[in-house]
């Protein structure tokens, strides 16, 4: 299936890259620069797509989304951070709340507390220590409702914050979240109390458009912003007085590239050491192939961003034969994923089982009792003859009394939209069942109430995260005319004993409890099937040959640089 990744224009950038791809990135200095038995400095260079409006900014002030995620945890970090396989690590706090250590108090009236003793060696970059009053004041901006910020995830639930001393905060919570122990996100900050309180205090319009939140940027992460040349970079280099040791690679410039053709020619020129941001996957794959085939062995790390899935109307569809768990069943069976993901991503995505993938740690809770539906045309038949389907003279199947079963299918818009469609129809073609492909135009995604009424059978895509994805099953998620059509669950799938289920997972603290809910619901879901699971998109982090720690994205997703600090580097491309 390579083709697709060889298409002809993509063979001329990597005929004519030499001569639109500077030699030497920035104007930095080779390692042939230094005089011998010095070292020369380790230095990455990568492209960001553009120049960014305000790169470190994520909910903060309407931040620049991706952009922001991607860079901020090189210059910032916070209480807590996922890892790759979505393991919660301590950053800022010495360790996170737990029940057992009572440092995670539940009460009886749903009311919580954690307690977050932090670390006392953290620097801000301009030597300035990090105090419980950096993440009370972080709270402050988050829920002040005449800032303009774009998420109140955990901050609308904080009650108070108290600083018992200097190296320890103290959350009242309104309410019970299990996620309480991981506030990744920008809700308590930290954000400097010596130098933003008086600007806040004094003329908070224009706060949200002081330099500090761009070009003079201060955080406590392994970088620090020491350059932005407008048009060109910006450059980060490695906080000499990091709380757990100076980053290996001494400076990493991002180079404003607006176009991911010129992106991929300085790739393959060597002008740059690896992307994570700015470029399809396709393209990731194009120069990992072609810097293989020069005998070279690039760093590419895949990682799963959302779930894809068809959801199925369970409100008065057109094909009601779908409501019967035996068909659902059956039409998995009929379905070649595999070659799906091999078309799609070159085989390089996984087919999913739930909406839990196999690198996250809760994997390992769920693997035993999942229901499976390789691609099995002879299970298929079995499940549709179990429905009282049988097959016509042409091979396409009929229902019990005799008519041709034909589902309405809406696809994606796009190429690959429409190239998914396709392939799901052929498979099931193949297998004799018959669905009537409808493309979904792009504007449906702003008509709420359209987008509830597809007839039977539609693809989607969930971010792989929570809560997002065990709801797109929850009764009380239905979208209605009361709840101005708005609710994750399209098909309206109810199920009480699923509902509770999900509303246990909802607030469950105790870890045991949660590996418990988490069997029971995929083992639930993956029998009844209330929506077909596909495949896990992905996005990739490429680097050449030499540069090694990179891990790839957080599981649920925050940033391929969460840590950086580790990365090193050795060679020229």
């Amino acid at each position: 299936m390579m083709n697709r990744f060889r298409a002809p224009a993509l063979l001329l950038i990597g005929l004519l890259f030499v001569g639109c791809a500077p030699s030497v990135p920035g104007g930095q200095p080779r390692a042939t620069d230094y005089a011998p038995g010095v070292a020369a400095p380790k230095v990455l260079t990568v492209p960001l797509e553009g120049e960014p409006r305000d790169p470190f900014l994520t909910s903060m002030f309407g931040g620049s989304g991706t952009i922001a995620g991607d860079l901020k945890p090189a210059v910032h970090q916070k209480l807590a951070s996922y890892d790759d396989r979505g393991a919660l690590l301590p950053q800022l706090a010495v360790e996170l709340p737990a029940q057992e250590k009572g440092t995670w108090v539940l009460r009886p009236d749903g009311t919580m507390q954690t307690r977050y003793p932090l670390r006392n060696d953290v620097l801000w970059h301009d030597g300035t220590r990090l105090t419980a009053q950096d993440f009370i004041f972080g709270w402050t901006l988050t829920r002040d409702t005449e800032l303009p910020m774009s998420t109140r995830t955990f901050a609308s639930q904080i009650s108070a914050i108290e600083a018992p001393d200097d190296f320890t905060i103290t959350v009242e919570w309104s309410t019970t979240n299990p996620l309480a122990n991981a506030i990744v996100e920008d809700d308590l900050g930290p954000a400097p109390v010596h130098l933003l309180e008086q600007p806040y205090r004094t003329d908070k319009e224009r706060f949200p458009q002081l330099p500090y939140w761009t070009r003079e940027f201060i955080g406590v992460g392994p970088y620090q912003l020491t350059d932005w040349t407008p048009g060109s970079q910006l450059t980060l280099q490695a906080f000499d007085r990091f709380y757990a040791g100076r980053a290996k690679i001494d400076t990493i410039t991002f180079r404003f590239i607006s176009s991911d053709a010129t992106a991929m020619a300085n790739l393959l020129a060597g002008s740059l050491d690896g992307a994570f941001a700015g470029m399809t996957f396709e393209q990731m794959v194009f120069v990992k192939n072609e810097w293989e085939r020069a005998g070279r062995k690039p760093s590419f790390v895949p990682k799963t961003t959302h779930w894809q899935i068809m959801g199925i109307q369970f409100r008065s569809p057109q094909t009601p034969e779908v409501l019967d768990p035996r068909v659902r069943r059956g039409l998995l069976h009929a379905l070649d994923r595999q070659t799906l993901v091999n078309a799609l991503y070159d085989g390089l995505a996984p087919v999913s089982d739930w909406f839990i993938p196999t690198d996250d740690v809760k994997w390992q809770w769920v693997s035993d009792v999942i229901a499976r539906y390789d691609y099995d045309p002879r299970r298929a038949e079995q499940w549709f003859a179990d429905a009282g389907w049988r097959q016509g003279a042409d091979g396409m199947y009929g229902n019990a009394a005799g008519e041709r079963v034909l589902f309405p299918f809406w696809g994606g818009s796009g190429e690959a939209g429409e190239r998914e469609t396709a392939i799901i129809a052929d498979s099931w073609k193949t297998n004799g069942v018959l669905i009537e492909q409808i493309v979904r135009p792009a504007e449906l995604q702003q008509d709420l109430r359209l987008r509830a009424s597809f007839p039977a059978l539609e693809t989607t895509s969930i971010p792989v995260k929570f809560p997002g994805t065990i709801q797109r099953a929850h009764g009380p998620r239905c979208p209605t005319e009361q709840t101005r059509w708005s609710g994750g669950n399209r098909g309206c799938y109810q199920n009480a004993e699923m509902d509770r289920i999900i509303d246990g997972l909802s607030i469950a603290v105790d870890p045991a409890e949660q590996r418990r809910l988490y069997r029971d619901l995929v083992k639930m879901q993956t029998e009844e099937l209330p929506l077909l699971p596909l495949y896990f998109k992905v996005n990739s982090t490429l680097f050449r040959e030499g540069v090694t720690g990179v891990k790839g994205d957080t599981q649920p997703r925050t940033s391929v640089l969460w840590n950086v600090a580790q990365w090193d580097v050795r060679g020229a491309g």
